[in-house]
C-alpha cells in the first residue's frame, strides 16, 4: 500500500476523533521539527505542501483556521452580516489566539471595541489602517504590532490578513497571527548592537593631539597597573629651550616642536615601550622588568635620552632650538604604596634636582615618603603664588545668535624657570592633590577682579573656581570682599564651577552657589559631560550656563555619537532655562553644525587664539570669562 492508497482510504469514511487527534499531533510534530531545523541553520532544500484530506470540501475560513491550528498559530475571523449590509456581524478567535493574547479559551467574548482595547494604544491606528487597506484592495497584508495581556505584559505579534470572498463578493476577514516576541526582541538587540558599534568612539583622551603619544592620565593608569603587578622603573624627562623663544611664536609652532620631540623620543625607546606627554615640557617613559631584560638599563636609557635631546637641533620658525634636558629615574616595586600620580611627581622632582645640580640624571632607588612629597609640592605652589609666576591670557567667545564676539575667557598660564608661559594643567592637578588649589584660586580671583574693576564693566565677566575650593567655608566671604574692594558690579559676574570635581563638594557647591546668587552673581558649570557630576546638579544648582567639554566638539562633524550628545544636552539645558557654550571649535563646519544644534556660544581656534592680556587690556569687550583650568588637549610647551 502506497501513499495514494492511504489517501483514498482516508476519503472513504469520516475520521474518528482519535484519528483527528492523532493527525493534529503528527502535524504539530512536523511543524516543530521544521522550526527547529530552521533555527539550527539547516538549509531546507525544498518544502512539500501537504494536502490535508480532511479539508478538501470545507470553506476557505475553516481551511485557514485548520492550517493555523496545525502550525500552532491563532486566528481571528470577522464575518460580514447577511443581506446587502457591509457591517461585520461575527467576530471570533481561536483558542490558540486567545492564549497568545493571554486569555483562557472561552472566557472573553470579542467585540470590535474590546479587540481594539487589547491592542497596544500606540499601534491601534496603524493596525486599523492596514486592515482597511487590505479590505479596500482585496489583497493580503502583513502587520506586526503589540498586544497587552491581562497582567499588563506586552507581546509582539506578527499577523497575516486575508480577505474572504464568496461568489466574487467580500464576506469577511481572517487574521492569522503568531507570538513573535522572541524574534522581535532578537531583532531589536541586533539593531541596538549595530547602533552601538556605529556610535562607539575611540578614547580621544588616551592620545595627545599634538604628539600622538599617550596622555598623562593614560600613563598614570599604566604606572598604577605596573606597580600592582610587576613593578618597574619610571623615567621623567624635563625639557626647556635653552633660550627664550621669540614672542611671535604661535601655538602651531609649539605643537610643531612638541611633535618633533615626541617623534625623537618614540624612535629612541621603540614602539613597545609606554611613553608620552605628562606635562608642559615633561615626558615619561615606563620601563617594565621584562623590558629591562631585553633593553638597556633604565639609567642608561635615561642618560641616552638626555644626551640625544641636548645634542639635537630642533626647528621653530626656521630657527634652530636646543633644549636644556634633564631626567629623573624612579624605581618602584610591585608592592609600592605610592600611586601612579605620586611616582610621576617623584620623577619630575628628581629631574628638577638633576637640572639644579648640573647632572644629566637623578636616580631614586624607591619612591619618596608621602610627607616629603606633599611638603615639596606645597612649597612649589606657594612659591609660584608668592612670586606671581602666573600670566593671564584672553580668548574670544562668539555669541552664535548675534554672530559677534561678546565675551572673552581669561586663561591661566604658569611661567617656567626661564619665564616661558606654560599651560597650567599639570600644575593645577598637583595643587588640587596636595590641597593648595585654594591658594591659586584666590590669586586668580583677586587679580581677575582687579582687572575687571579697572575696565568699563560693559557687560559680563566669568570667573572659574575649582570644585575643591568650594569646601572652604571662607571662600564666599573672600569673593564678596574682593568684589567690594575692586568695585566690581556683582551683577556683571558669573562664577564657573568645574564639573569634574563637583561631586566631591556637593554641599559646598550648593552653599557657594546660593550665596553667590544672593549677592547678585550668576553660576556656570564648566567641562560638562566629562566628570563625575550628575544631571541632578542641573536641577538643584542655580546654573545659568553650561559649557560642553571639548572632547564632544573636536570630532563633532564626523561623530554621530558626539552629535547625539551635543543635541541632547542643548535640548535638555534649554528646557531647564540654561544657556549652552561649546569649547574647542576648530573649523567653520563645526561652527555651522553647532548653530544648527542651537548652541548659544562657541569658543576655539576658529573664533580666535588666546593672547596675552597686556596686548588687549584696553579693548572694550562685553564679557570676560576667567578660568583656571584648560580642556584636556595639551601641548608639551603650553
Amino acid at each position: 500500500m502506497d501513499l495514494d492508497d492511504i489517501l483514498k482510504l482516508a476519503e472513504t469514511r469520516p475520521p474518528s476523533s482519535l484519528e483527528l487527534a492523532r493527525a493534529r499531533r503528527v502535524a504539530r510534530a512536523v511543524q516543530s521539527q521544521y522550526d527547529l531545523s530552521i533555527a539550527e541553520g539547516y538549509d531546507i532544500i525544498s518544502d512539500t505542501d501537504v494536502v490535508d484530506p480532511l479539508t478538501t470540501e470545507i470553506d476557505e475560513a475553516t481551511r485557514i483556521a485548520r492550517s493555523a491550528q496545525l502550525a500552532k498559530l491563532g486566528t481571528i475571523t470577522w464575518s460580514c452580516g447577511t443581506g446587502d449590509s457591509d457591517a461585520f456581524a461575527r467576530l471570533v478567535w481561536s483558542d490558540e489566539m486567545a492564549m497568545i493574547w493571554g486569555h483562557p479559551p472561552g472566557t472573553l467574548r470579542l467585540t470590535p471595541r474590546i479587540l481594539a482595547d487589547l491592542v497596544h494604544p500606540a499601534d491601534v491606528d496603524f493596525v486599523r489602517d492596514v486592515v482597511r487597506r487590505a479590505w479596500e484592495r482585496r489583497s493580503p497584508e502583513e502587520v506586526a504590532f503589540r498586544v497587552i495581556q491581562p497582567g499588563g505584559s506586552v507581546r509582539h505579534l506578527h499577523c497575516h490578513i486575508e480577505i474572504l470572498t464568496a461568489a466574487g463578493k467580500q464576506t469577511g476577514i481572517i487574521a492569522t497571527a503568531e507570538d513573535a516576541t522572541a524574534f522581535e526582541l532578537a531583532r531589536q538587540e541586533r539593531s541596538r548592537l549595530s547602533t552601538r558599534s556605529r556610535m562607539l568612539c575611540a578614547d580621544l583622551a588616551a592620545l595627545d593631539t599634538a604628539t600622538g603619544l599617550p596622555t598623562r592620565s593614560y600613563l598614570i593608569d599604566e604606572i598604577d597597573k605596573a606597580r600592582r603587578t610587576s613593578g618597574g622603573a619610571l623615567v621623567v624627562v624635563a625639557t626647556e629651550p635653552t633660550t627664550r623663544l621669540p614672542d611671535a611664536i604661535t601655538d602651531e609652532n609649539h605643537d610643531q616642536l612638541t611633535g618633533e620631540v615626541a617623534g625623537l623620543l618614540r624612535t629612541m625607546v621603540g614602539d613597545e615601550v609606554v611613553c608620552g606627554l605628562v606635562g608642559p615640557g615633561l615626558w615619561a617613559v615606563l620601563v617594565a622588568p621584562e623590558e629591562e631584560e631585553h633593553a638597556s638599563d633604565p639609567g642608561i636609557l635615561a642618560a641616552r635620552i638626555v644626551d640625544t635631546f641636548r645634542r639635537h637641533l630642533f626647528s621653530v620658525q626656521h630657527r634652530t632650538v636646543r633644549l636644556n634636558t634633564s631626567a629623573g629615574l624612579v624605581h618602584f616595586a610591585s608592592d609600592a604604596t605610592a600611586t601612579g600620580f605620586d611616582l610621576l611627581i617623584d620623577g619630575e622632582h628628581a629631574a628638577r634636582d638633576a637640572r639644579h645640580n648640573g647632572l644629566p640624571v637623578s636616580v631614586l632607588d624607591q619612591p619618596v615618603t608621602d610627607a616629603d612629597r606633599v611638603d615639596r609640592c606645597r612649597a612649589r605652589v606657594r612659591q609660584a603664588v608668592s612670586a606671581n609666576r602666573f600670566a593671564l591670557y584672553a580668548q574670544p567667545i562668539v555669541d552664535l545668535g548675534l554672530n559677534e564676539v561678546t565675551r572673552h575667557e581669561i586663561l591661566l598660564r604658569v611661567r617656567s624657570d626661564a619665564g616661558e608661559p606654560m599651560a597650567p594643567w599639570a600644575f593645577l592637578e598637583m595643587a588640587e592633590r596636595v590641597g593648595e588649589i585654594l591658594t591659586v584660586d584666590k590669586w586668580v580671583i583677586d587679580h581677575a577682579l582687579e582687572l575687571i574693576g579697572r575696565g568699563a564693566q560693559t557687560s559680563h565677566y566669568q570667573v572659574n573656581i575649582s570644585g575643591k575650593s568650594l569646601a572652604d567655608p571662607g571662600l564666599l566671604t573672600y569673593v564678596t570682599e574682593a568684589i567690594r574692594r575692586h568695585k566690581v558690579n556683582p551683577e556683571c559676574l558669573t562664577f564657573e564651577i568645574t564639573e569634574t570635581t563637583l561631586i566631591e563638594n556637593r554641599n559646598g557647591a550648593l552653599a557657594f552657589a546660593t550665596g553667590i546668587r544672593q549677592i547678585g552673581c550668576q553660576l556656570a558649570l564648566d567641562d560638562f559631560g566629562t566628570g563625575y557630576g550628575a544631571l541632578v546638579h542641573l536641577k538643584i544648582l542655580p546654573v545659568d550656563l553650561v559649557k560642553i567639554d571639548g572632547v564632544f566638539i573636536v570630532n563633532l562633524c564626523r561623530s554621530p555619537a558626539d552629535q547625539a550628545v551635543v543635541s541632547t544636552l542643548v535640548k535638555l539645558c534649554h528646557t531647564l532655562g540654561i544657556r549652552v557654550a561649546a569649547e574647542y571649535v576648530q573649523d567653520e563646519e563645526t561652527l555651522t553644525l553647532l548653530k544648527s544644534c542651537g548652541v548659544d556660544f562657541a569658543q576655539g581656534y576658529q573664533i580666535g587664539r588666546p593672547e596675552p592680556i597686556a596686548a588687549n587690556a584696553k579693548r572694550q569687550v562685553r564679557t570676560i570669562e576667567l578660568e583656571l583650568q584648560l580642556p584636556p588637549q595639551h601641548t608639551a610647551l603650553g
